[in-house]
């Protein structure tokens, strides 16, 4: 499976996105206080202000591949510390 992150500078926001080859999209479930997985897209909603999968899956080209991606808003001036 090939794995790739980037970042985009792109305003109002801060962007980053992560995909990979592979075939199945990400599913948000409820982890219980000692699975070791199952929290990476709620870790993702709680941090980000938006975010999103986007499906590459182009089965007639057999073309495989997802990108989740999530943004920050700048602060607004009256939240900057100056």
């Amino acid at each position: 499976m090939v794995r790739r992150s980037d970042w985009q500078p792109k305003p109002p926001d801060f962007r980053v996105t992560v995909w990979d080859s592979g075939s199945s999209l990400p599913q948000p479930v409820q982890a219980e206080a000692d699975d070791e997985g199952g929290r990476g897209l709620a870790l993702v909603e709680s941090c980000s202000d938006d975010w999103g999968v986007v499906d590459y899956t182009d089965k007639d080209a057999g073309v495989t591949g997802k990108a989740v991606w999530f943004a920050l808003a700048p602060p607004k001036p009256e939240e900057q510390h100056g």
